[in-house]
């Protein structure tokens, strides 16, 4: 059931088991999963239904709500981070403001984590759980993705392509399996035949939080508006809803928001911390001559099986394809103190792992949005010294394993690529999962260290960002979350 939040009496109050906040992979998988086991799960979204997940109609109402300061490493490459995208002249794609939020323009990479992402070493924090507790959630959901199984290693798909993994001194090969076009909106596409808003979930769009009623521990309320449909916006009713647990899937950048505007979870001062993602280069910046692959080892990195004598592109009857990326190895990671990246076989953008940072970090703005007049976000995106180590050391054992077998590696200097970096859509951190609450702000189960029945979901609880997309190990999350979630209420 789908409905309009200003189709809601003004004073109103909805009941329910579990209420989530915010409708991309987090939320919409978590609501799919509880829903599914009985559970009455209300899903709210402040943005519209947007037919066929059309992005243009819906960004005029998000640059009014998602307005803010950004500054720090935006103020370089992506001054207009909180807002963006708001036109199609290109750039990069990060927020949406929609019924099926960022999957609205997801690409569908994904991979697990490795091992290494959830250990502790100087510079990452570490998880308060291991890969391979994780290891169940992640087969499923990779059927729940209809992925081409939940098998990553280069020997396998290699023998599914008849290509060959390459062997580069200090570098693992990584391989990435993306949706097909039928499963990548989460709003529109369907889970065992039906959609997220036809399923047993009560999911009420134009349905904005506003505040997080808490006392003595617990979440006792949700006020929540919706706007009119005026040009610009007005707010129209306002009404409250009640649950015996409520989770947060609102993105690293709102989750954190909100809990600041409702003095939620911060009693430690680490709401907001720790805001990480996968800087990306502005175009190429590494160039790489000669061949030093095999014409089989090319294959594999493209993702391309033979047809006769001719590459094609492989993809599965659900339209699965894959490609593979060089990583420098967990022992290499550990050895030179830095985090993990991506080189392309035949590409020279350079994508990495962000060191988390204390400093970078989400606070609230002095203005006020427009519509509801709530404080806007203040973002501050910091690099650090880690950070430009993990851009010289890996791009010098590139060079090395490169130039061994035969080929020619240039780097563009750290400043010049620095200068030129940007988000690309991955963010990360700012309600980091932690077994001590003094280090961040959700144990390993997702609540809300210091209240009974408040979670969260999504990239946000990442204590690192390791470098795989994130996306796969959100809905990862999300299962896991749903199964903890079914316990609480006593679902059959």
């Amino acid at each position: 059931m789908i409905r309009n939040g200003k189709d809601i009496a003004d004073g109103a109050v909805i009941e329910t088991q579990v209420c989530i906040v915010g409708s991309g992979p987090a939320g919409i998988t978590a609501a799919w999963e509880l829903q599914k086991a009985g559970v009455k799960v209300t899903l709210i979204e402040g943005g519209p239904d947007s037919p066929g997940s059309a992005l243009d109609p819906t960004w005029p109402a998000k640059s009014l709500l998602y307005d803010g300061v950004a500054d720090g490493q935006f103020a370089e490459a992506e001054p207009d981070f909180l807002i963006r995208p708001y036109n199609r002249a290109g750039g990069p794609w990060e927020r949406e403001r929609m019924f099926g939020g960022t999957s609205a323009h997801w690409g569908g990479q994904s991979r697990p984590l490795d091992p290494i992402d959830f250990e502790k070493r100087p510079g990452f924090p570490g998880w308060p759980i291991t890969r391979e507790e994780l290891d169940p959630y992640y087969a499923q959901a990779a059927e729940l993705c209809v992925l081409h199984g939940d098998d990553f290693r280069p020997e396998t798909w290699a023998e599914i392509l008849g290509a060959e993994v390459p062997e580069l001194t200090g570098f693992d090969t990584t391989i990435y399996q993306y949706l097909g076009p039928n499963y990548l909106k989460f709003a529109q596409r369907t889970f065992d035949g039906v959609t997220i808003a036809d399923s047993a979930a009560d999911v009420i769009v134009n349905a904005t939080l506003l505040q997080i009623d808490h006392e003595q521990g617990r979440v006792c309320g949700l006020r929540v508006a919706s706007m009119d449909g005026a040009s610009p916006p007005k707010k129209a009713t306002e009404f409250t809803i009640k649950a015996d647990y409520v989770v947060l899937a609102c993105g690293a950048v709102e989750n954190a928001r909100q809990l600041l505007l409702s003095d939620v979870g911060n009693d430690h001062d680490q709401v907001g911390r720790y805001f990480m993602c996968h800087p990306l280069s502005t175009g190429q910046v590494i160039s790489v001559g000669g061949a030093y692959l095999t014409d089989a080892q090319t294959r594999l990195m493209g993702g391309k099986t033979l047809v006769g004598n001719r590459p094609v592109t492989w993809q599965d009857e659900n339209g699965v394809r894959v490609s593979g990326r060089f990583s420098p190895s967990a022992e290499e990671q550990k050895r030179l103190g830095i985090g993990s990246c991506w080189f392309w076989s035949n590409y020279g953008q350079y994508y990495f792992e962000m060191a988390p940072n204390p400093d970078s970090r989400i606070t609230l703005a002095d203005t006020v949005d427009p519509v509801f007049g709530q404080r806007q976000t203040h973002i501050t995106w910091l690099l650090s010294d880690r950070d430009e180590a993990t851009y010289t050391q890996t791009t010098q054992l590139f060079k090395a394993a490169v130039e061994a077998l035969g080929g020619d590696v240039y780097c563009q200097s750290w400043p010049s690529v620095k200068q030129g970096l940007t988000v690309n859509g991955h963010h990360i951190g700012t309600t980091r999962m932690s077994a001590d609450p003094q280090e961040g702000v959700v144990d390993a189960d997702l609540k809300v260290h210091g209240l009974d029945n408040l979670y969260i979901a999504g990239s946000s609880v990442f204590a690192s960002t390791g470098i795989s997309n994130p996306t796969f190990t959100i809905v990862t999350l999300s299962i896991r979350l749903a199964e903890h979630l079914r316990g609480k209420v006593g679902a059959p």
